[in-house]
């Protein structure tokens, strides 16, 4: 695991990972949701596909319940994390992993060791965001290299709006919720990631303007809470 301060934030918590996600972040499930949703439409029934960040597979499962058939890439920068979601999926689904990779997304070589064009979806929640612009900008040319022609990136991540409270609502909620939680596991996790943890926050119109020029067309939002948004983007044929 490379010295990225967000990623050894997830490190710290894997095991408790589930609860805190599910239980403190607005509209979480109901994002997984629509991920799910999204590649039930738009893939076929034995899409491989690229869970970017998979964290502990939350997003990976989802999208099986919805598509029973799919195989499912895991890549995450924590190794608790991957290790956590291969068990988690291989009990539901036995058959859908079609790999495991520990690897930073702040690091120039995550993408090696996947096939070419091999791809009919990238999903990737709530990670993308922790990436500085320049890094960013080059992660999804990098999905974009990865994807099968016709092939979908589906991003849900974090925006600010100029003149807009969304992102501070989101977050005066999230504290709410924090409070229902375990007091001794939330203040763990909370601690750790005011700490550790890195966003980068911008438009939606400035991320989609760069998913464009990586070549992505049919760039549109899905579903947003608040300050969160799901963003589609498809590879030409």
């Amino acid at each position: 695991m490379k010295d990225n301060s967000t990623v050894s934030c997830y490190e710290s918590h894997a095991q408790a990972y589930d609860l805190y996600q599910s239980a403190v972040v607005p509209g979480y499930q109901e994002m997984l949701d629509l991920v799910a949703e999204a590649c039930r439409r738009y893939l076929p029934q034995e899409a491989k596909i690229i869970d970017l960040g998979c964290g502990t597979g939350n997003a990976a499962l989802a999208v099986l319940r919805k598509i029973p058939s799919a195989g499912i890439f895991l890549l995450d920068g924590s190794e608790r994390m991957v290790k956590v979601a291969c068990e988690k999926i291989t009990r539901a689904h036995p058959e859908a992993i079609l790999g495991c990779k520990v690897a930073d997304l702040a690091e120039n070589d995550w993408q090696e060791g996947l096939e070419n064009e091999g791809y009919d979806a990238i999903i990737s929640t709530l990670v993308l965001e922790h990436l500085p612009f320049d890094r960013y900008q080059e992660a999804i040319a990098k999905c974009y290299s990865r994807l099968k022609p016709g092939g979908w990136l589906l991003a849900a991540e974090g925006y600010s709006e100029e003149g807009s409270d969304m992102r501070q609502w989101f977050f005066e909620e999230m504290e709410q919720r924090r409070k229902a939680v375990d007091p001794e596991l939330s203040e763990f996790v909370a601690r750790l990631r005011d700490e550790n943890e890195t966003h980068y926050y911008c438009s939606k119109a400035e991320k989609e303007k760069w998913w464009r020029q990586a070549g992505y067309v049919q760039v549109n939002v899905l579903w947003q809470y608040l300050c969160i948004a799901l963003m589609a983007g498809r590879k030409p044929f």
